[in-house]
């Protein structure tokens, strides 16, 4: 081992390369590498969710949860599946069997069995929606425009707006609120009904029949066959009014406009989304798996800030609920982590060794992060919030390596031998001790690999971002460090000696006390067993457990139930009142609020009920 590290000892260009290739590629990594709130987890869960109009729970029950649930039970590889029935909605919630080999499959299965399920209720325009959870799923931001204008002229701003974050890359899908579709009421008189001896089936009939594309079949001849469509779908919904829905040999043509009023509207709202204490319609934008959260929320952002140019008087483009500070604020702890460890380590060091020496141990700090974020992507990880837990977890433990060689090397530079050899005498004396160091505390953490369940899944980018930080760390101090760390070995001794004098009495004193233990070596080893039984005692009669501690909130759900059987108008006159509450709070406190009248649940998984309304805060 000693030619080995004789070898890059001497070639101080090498090892110059090898500190600069590591940093290097890791800024560049750096500027590319995906970055999201949690690691790309599939929960192994699926939501379907129908919509079932003007249904009660019992039908809803009875028409749509049960006949999709009968599919489902043919489908194998799950664990459970739960459902809740309420007006106009049918929820069904599945939990896939965790030790299912092949959950693709899984999943594939299921929409397959919903999609044999063909006989809902014809009020039911929409198939039943097949969702499968994973942390990519996970909304980043929601965007909504808000105004005092008709609701037509917002819809058809807030239409092109769509298209344009769409297009954005990095963005998967949005899920619209406050959106109500196009609708076309015609209202029939009654006493005109009466009057004209008008059946209202003629009515629909006569539209019906009025307003189709269709192919009517074809003409052939001995050269050519034509196809014939009949293309009489209305461009105007006004023309309905000249539809005749009646006309007889001796009377007069009925036509709609004489029976009915025609309203070009929209459709009943179902859900009343708020956002800030006014009505708005606002996109929930969804990630791709392989999009970087922090750069497609800037995108979303300069858009909005683009956008709110073009707005006429009185609309506003705002913002709520971002997910990317989350991923920011780890950025901003890992980078000053690094700053202070950076300080505090050159600082101690150069009292201690040597001010060129500290440097040169400080800098694998850097060495070992960016060595980290280069190596992430091949094992198929990238940064979230946890990864980078993991990294401000890992800054104090990689530079005991590089503080260990780095002082031997020293040491045998106080003996007065050369540069180079103390190099190479002090890699070589405690290379073995430093690879137990490494090895040891990669084995702390690897039974974090094998952690089973959802909590498992999280926690493996855990040992992952260790161990790589560890490793790279290892690479470095072995074979660079000795080089560097030579190459600023200085022959003066005034200032060494001075500062040696200081040490050399704490050292002293600290033999005098380490030898005064050995001798009482007996009694030690007792107080420590005593001491630690203690602790497990006391410990299992007085601790608790507590999976993840209680910290202070940024964000919470309020929801509210009004009486059973209200209607929507009345939940969003209580909603109205609370957000006044909620706006009490300032801008020093709060950050945004959306409210979700007409909905009862959380961002996963909700279902519609007018008594019900759910508020998302944002604290600042």
């Amino acid at each position: 081992m000693r030619t080995f590290f004789a070898f890059f000892a001497k070639n101080k260009i090498l090892a110059y390369m090898i500190t600069l290739l590591i940093l290097l590629s890791g800024f560049g990594t750096l500027f590319t590498i995906q970055r999201d709130l949690f690691p790309n987890v599939e929960f192994g869960e699926i939501i379907i969710t129908t919509r079932y109009p003007g249904a009660s729970p019992e039908d809803v029950e009875l028409k749509v949860t049960n006949k999709i649930e009968d599919e489902l039970r043919t489908v194998e590889g799950l664990k459970h599946f739960s459902s809740w029935s309420t007006e106009n909605f049918s929820m069904i919630h599945i939990v896939i069997d965790p030790d299912e080999p092949d959950q693709d499959e899984v999943v594939t299965d299921v929409r397959d069995a919903v999609n044999r399920v063909t006989d809902l209720p014809r009020e039911i325009d929409e198939s039943p929606f097949v969702k499968e959870l994973t942390t990519s799923e996970f909304p980043m931001i929601e965007v909504g425009l808000t105004g005092d204008i008709p609701y037509a002229e917002l819809k058809e701003l807030a239409r092109q707006f769509e298209k344009r974050l769409q297009n954005i890359p990095g963005v998967s899908r949005l899920e619209r609120y406050g959106w109500r579709e196009r609708e076309i009421h015609i209202e029939v008189n009654p006493d005109k009904l009466v009057e004209y001896e008008l059946p209202i089936s003629y009515v629909v009939n006569a539209i019906r029949a009025r307003n189709i594309q269709a192919t009517g079949g074809s003409f052939e001849s001995y050269v050519s066959e034509k196809n014939i469509v009949t293309m009489a779908e209305f461009r105007d919904p006004m023309e309905a009014r000249s539809v005749v829905a009646q006309t007889t040999f001796h009377g007069p043509l009925i036509r709609i406009e004489n029976i009915a009023n025609i309203d070009d509207t929209f459709e009943k709202e179902r859900v009343i989304s708020r956002m800030n204490g006014e009505s708005a319609i606002s996109f929930i934008a969804l990630k791709t798996s392989s999009a970087d959260i922090v750069r497609t929320v800037d995108a979303i952002k300069a858009l909005v800030k683009e956008e709110q140019s073009r707005l006429p008087e009185g609309v506003r483009a705002v913002f709520s609920n971002d997910a990317s500070k989350y991923v920011r604020n780890r950025f901003s702890t890992v980078a000053n982590n690094g700053l202070l460890g950076l300080v505090f380590l050159i600082t101690i060091l150069a009292l201690v060794l040597n001010a060129r020496i500290a440097f040169w141990v400080a800098l694998g700090i850097p060495v070992a992060i960016l060595g980290t974020i280069f190596l992430l992507p091949p094992f198929g990880t990238f940064l979230d919030s946890i990864t980078m837990t993991a990294l401000v977890l890992v800054i104090g433990i990689v530079v005991d390596d590089a503080i260990i060689i780095a002082e031997y090397i020293y040491k045998e530079y106080e003996k007065g031998k050369p540069p180079l050899q103390a190099a190479v005498d002090g890699i070589s004396g405690v290379f073995k001790p430093v690879i137990t160091t490494v090895l040891t505390t990669f084995i702390a953490f690897s039974p974090l690999f094998f952690m089973p369940g959802m909590l498992g899944k999280f926690v493996y980018v855990i040992p992952l971002a260790i161990s790589i930080a560890l490793f790279v760390s290892l690479v470095e101090a072995c074979l660079a460090l000795p080089s560097h760390i030579a190459g600023g070995l200085s022959k003066s001794h005034a200032r060494d000696d001075r500062r040696n004098e200081f040490f050399s009495a704490m050292q002293e004193k600290f033999s005098r006390f380490i030898v005064f233990v050995l001798n009482r070596r007996f009694v030690v080893i007792f107080l420590f067993i005593v001491t630690l039984a203690g602790t497990v005692f006391w410990a299992s009669k007085s601790m608790t457990i507590i999976l993840f501690p209680s910290q202070a909130a940024d964000a919470f759900i309020i929801s509210l139930e009004t009486e059973s059987g209200s209607s929507l108008q009345a939940t969003l006159d209580k909603t109205v009142e609370v957000e006044k509450i909620v706006s009490a709070l300032g801008e020093n406190e709060l950050d945004s609020f959306v409210s979700r009248v007409g909905l009862q649940g959380d961002v996963i998984a909700a279902t519609e009920s007018e008594n019900y309304a759910t508020m998302f805060v944002a604290l600042v």
